[in-house]
């Protein structure tokens, strides 16, 4: 039996569904062990009060303790260093990674005074400076949870991930962002599967599950995000891509006021790519005045 740990959310639920169905293909039976996180605890403050790893320190530390044999992430929801006794053992093939606006109109045509939703400062400085006139309200809660506020025309739209609205099958009208307007937040889109650094039985059946591309394209932005800083509570996004060995990557800064953007493409390891964008960022937030 393989314990397989997460918040109870619709959409982790999903996301374990995808590990435990590979393992059960492979004829292991799995449990699931449903974890409530101090997301889920203070479900109404914002992200960026909360601090850091609020989806993740309580699931994680059942595998630490021994209570569960993996844990299931949205990998956006990692810290930079996770615990040095864990291991990203498995990153499922990444979803899209951007951002959407849910609306009946696209970012730019909203009217002036429309109020948008997000619990993220990253997506609230990026819009505050794409579109000034436009009023950001709080919101939190599970995506079902957020889709229903906006229908109850609380907001005039809501900028969620679009990986969210894929994997849930919503039916629901929305407009991609451009990632340069919207830098997506560091490992958005990707499943990860966490265990203990010395199960290497685990690491072994959890082979055929990883996605190399993937993981490259995750260390990569995680090596940025390293440098800078970043997270829910952070107004910073990055985002990398794998096409022929290249690694190609922008990354993003806004006060609300100004933005920034750099960009970066070459081969190499992942880690030195990503620490190389995040010093160019750093750089330009510097020269700006904008180091947070």
């Amino acid at each position: 039996m393989i314990r397989i740990a997460a918040r109870n959310s619709q959409l982790s639920l999903i996301q374990v569904k995808v590990v435990s169905d590979y393992l059960n293909k492979l004829g292991y039976d799995t449990e699931f062990i449903s974890v409530k996180t101090k997301a889920d605890l203070f479900a109404t403050e914002p992200l960026y009060k909360l601090g850091k790893g609020v989806f993740e320190k309580e699931v994680n530390e059942y595998v630490i303790k021994g209570l569960a044999d993996l844990a299931v992430h949205s990998m956006k929801d990692l810290t930079s260093a996770i615990n040095e006794e864990l291991d990203i053992m498995a990153t499922v093939k990444r979803d899209s990674p951007y951002d959407v606006l849910v609306s009946k109109k696209d970012v730019f045509d909203l009217e002036s005074k429309a109020v948008v939703g997000t619990s993220s400062i990253r997506r609230k400085n990026f819009i505050t400076f794409l579109r000034p006139d436009i009023t950001v309200k709080d919101l939190r809660g599970n995506i079902d949870t957020r889709i229903k506020k906006y229908n109850s025309e609380e907001y005039n739209g809501i900028i969620i991930a679009e990986a969210s609205i894929l994997r849930l099958n919503l039916n629901v009208k929305y407009f991609r962002l451009n990632p340069i307007d919207f830098t997506p937040e560091a490992n958005q889109g990707i499943i990860a599967v966490v265990g203990r650094k010395n199960d290497e039985k685990m690491r072994k059946i959890l082979t055929e599950l990883h996605d190399q591309r993937t993981f490259n394209e995750a260390i990569a932005e995680r090596s940025t995000m390293e440098i800078v800083g970043g997270g829910c509570h952070s107004p910073f996004g990055v985002y990398f891509e794998q096409i022929d060995g290249n690694l190609s990557g922008m990354a993003s800064f806004s006060d609300g006021k100004r933005k920034i953007t750099v960009t970066i493409e070459r081969k190499g390891d992942p880690k030195d790519v990503g620490r190389e964008l995040g010093k160019l960022l750093l750089g330009e937030m510097k020269n700006e005045n904008l180091i947070p």
